[in-house]
């Protein structure tokens, strides 16, 4: 499909921007984690399906560098842009509502956010938006061929993340309610289901073999919701509360300034009845959100189409009249993007931004210190790892000799696994052991569990019940990390009262 070529533009700019700025800081929680997963390549994990674990892989001749991870949500980035701007075109938007799709896009602070670092959510936007620009193809055309690039771009989303699964189903349903219901009558559409469910059928043998996994981290991490150390919250484990969040980080993630457009763009879509299957679908979603207490970026690869949808709409508004006021659009959305820009991705150097934060008033001092922190999360969560593991080391090596060389070091949370095991190995650790997801499954490595150095407090009562003496022997403390968490104790544990292998499953732990 031959679009505008600000489509192009735009997408290129987007892809450029991510991959230069995608080594500024460092390695997120995430990313460190994938580096082990990649080492146990399987068709499954506890967590996650295979297909981040084996992007990560690819990278690793190269030593897993943050660039390398980062390539390909970063390239997926302009793949979201023109797919969103193809949806633009399909609904009969010319060179402005393309334009306009195309910077609300490169704008939208939730986007930008996935495609900076490397999660499971990597694939969601590109995929989403290219299986909504497919039924919109589906719909026009009834063409019911469409169903096997649907069912192929569904399951190479599975192997990413499966909530693409309620994506297809909202749009199915949106399809039956809005009176195109016959469009789902179709042998293809089986042939796409059965290419489907064959396809991820090696995925869903691991789930299975293993008790469905996945289903315990969805549980916990529903029940594992908290405010960040400054107060501020955007989820809860209460369904209704956490709604309310929700809906608010709607507005939030794709800039408030920006709801114009895609509110504007789902009202377009009720009233045009070819399309009100799309608006049906999205507010299934978000239904979906609700019952089973989701995050508000979930349904973040709905956005591109709210935005071309929306901008078709204001491009036929403004049929007939001055051409500057198109322009004057168009300039205001460059403007109100702008302020969020830095927020969304490391434009600016670690100080400069902090004194950006300082600046609009989003870091205050806070207490117990009275210093200015670094607020944003995902900055934060990208510092610190390896002094953290510099300090982890000091203490092992600490040890006797004798005791040094049957400790483990034990990490309550896979966030400091997969740092103290990137980290590790340049300062003398061993492979660190870690009950939290997949860490469970690859098990206690043959340690004893005489002598073990726990790093994280998340554990500390198993500790005391399961060992004679629990001491901490040291603490890390990162004023980067503080918006994240607090200070991160180090025990050292001894005197089991069963071996580490019979008290392994009492720490198994699956989500966040």
């Amino acid at each position: 499909m031959r679009l505008y070529p600000s489509a192009y533009i735009f997408a290129l700019a987007t892809v450029i921007l991510h991959l230069a700025l995608a080594h500024r800081f460092g390695y997120y929680r995430d990313e460190l984690y994938f580096i082990d997963c990649a080492k146990h390549l399987a068709w499954g994990y506890v967590d996650q399906p295979p297909l981040v674990a084996l992007l990560t892989w690819l990278t690793a001749p190269l030593g897993y560098p943050v660039w390398g991870l980062r390539f390909f949500p970063g390239v997926l980035s302009g793949v979201t842009l023109l797919a969103g701007c193809a949806i633009a075109k399909e609904l009969r938007g010319g060179a402005f509502a393309q334009t306009l799709t195309a910077l609300t896009i490169f704008f939208a602070p939730g986007l930008i956010g996935i495609a900076y670092g490397l999660s499971t959510e990597f694939l969601s936007p590109a995929s989403w938006t290219v299986l909504l620009y497919l039924t919109i193809r589906l719909v026009k055309t009834h063409d019911r061929r469409y169903y096997v690039p649907i069912a192929l771009v569904v399951t190479l989303a599975l192997y990413a993340k499966y909530s693409i699964a309620a994506c297809a189903f909202a749009l199915a349903v949106g399809l039956l309610v809005t009176g195109q219901g016959r469009l789902l009558r179709s042998w293809w559409l089986l042939l796409g289901v059965s290419l489907t469910v064959a396809l991820v059928l090696p995925n869903a043998l691991w789930q299975i073999n293993h008790g469905f996994p996945m289903l315990d981290v969805l549980h916990n991490d529903q029940l594992n919701r908290h405010a960040l150390r400054n107060g501020m919250a955007d989820e809860s484990p209460n369904r209704w509360i956490n709604a309310l969040y929700m809906f608010g980080l709607q507005f939030a993630y794709q800039n408030p300034l920006y709801a114009l457009f895609w509110v504007w763009g789902l009202i377009w879509l009720w009233r045009e009845r070819a399309y009100r299957f799309l608006a049906v679908a999205y507010l299934i979603l978000l239904g979906m959100l609700i019952l089973t207490i989701g995050r508000g970026y979930y349904i973040q690869g709905f956005y591109p189409a709210l935005f071309a949808a929306g901008a078709v709409a204001v491009e036929r508004a403004l049929s007939g009249r001055p051409r500057w006021l198109s322009r004057a659009i168009l300039t205001v959305i460059v403007v109100a993007g702008l302020p969020m820009f830095p927020l969304s991705i490391p434009l600016l150097p670690l100080p400069a931004y902090m004194a950006y934060e300082r600046a609009i008033g989003l870091s205050r001092p806070a207490p117990p210190d009275g210093k200015s922190h670094l607020i944003n999360p995902m900055f934060a969560d990208q510092l610190g790892w390896k002094t953290m593991t510099q300090m982890v080391a000091g203490a092992y090596w600490s040890l006797p000799p004798r005791q040094r060389a049957i400790t483990a070091v034990f990490a309550d949370r896979y966030a400091y696994a997969g740092a103290l095991n990137y980290y590790g190995p340049r300062y003398g650790l061993p492979t660190v052991i870690s009950p939290n997801n997949s860490y469970y499954l690859w098990g206690t490595r043959g340690y004893s569990g005489k002598s073990m150095l726990a790093v994280g407090a998340t554990d500390y009562y198993l500790l005391l019940h399961w060992f004679g003496s629990v001491q901490q022997i040291a603490v890390y403390r990162n004023d980067y990390r503080w918006m994240l968490e607090g200070p991160l104790p180090i025990y050292l544990c001894t005197q089991p009262r069963v071996p580490l292998a019979a008290m392994w499953p009492a720490f198994k732990y699956y989500g966040l």
